[in-house]
């Protein structure tokens, strides 16, 4: 999976953390077969509901790539693409890594 967090790629220790970009922590977690790097297990679990919530609203069975823009603290507007088809929404999560809002764009 492809992912871009405000412009830059994310996932890795060295490229940082998969939702927020942040490149502190040493949290990894597997989402969607792929063991992925986050600063910490709050933002694994943001990603991971985000992931779950996408593939449930679309029938998709895999994601291709994420691009995120945004932070915590003013939501995030991504753009999730699987094949040639590509799905829109803005999301917030709660303190805990749950989603607060999910809005299709």
């Amino acid at each position: 999976m492809k992912i871009i967090v405000n412009g830059k790629e994310a996932g890795t220790k060295e490229t940082g953390c998969a939702i927020c970009g942040s490149d502190w922590g040493s949290y990894y977690a597997k989402v969607d077969g792929e063991e992925l790097f986050f600063c910490c297990d709050i933002c694994a679990k943001e990603f991971s509901n985000m992931i779950q919530e996408v593939k449930n609203r679309t029938n998709w069975n895999k994601i291709d790539e994420v691009n995120i823009r945004g932070n915590w603290s003013m939501g995030r507007h991504v753009m999730a693409r699987s094949g040639v088809q590509r799905y829109y929404f803005y999301i917030t999560f709660d303190e805990d890594g749950n989603i607060r809002t999910f809005k299709p764009e």
